[in-house]
């Protein structure tokens, strides 16, 4: 493997990891119920 392909794929693993960090806050925030 190549010095940009670990490259790449770290980029790809630390978006896709934000991305599903903020789905999951935006569809904890729609649920009407507990939380702080």
């Amino acid at each position: 493997m190549s010095n940009v392909q670990i490259g790449l794929l770290v980029l790809f693993g630390i978006s896709a990891f934000g991305f599903v960090t903020l789905s999951i806050d935006l569809w904890r925030a729609r649920r009407p119920g507990k939380g702080k």
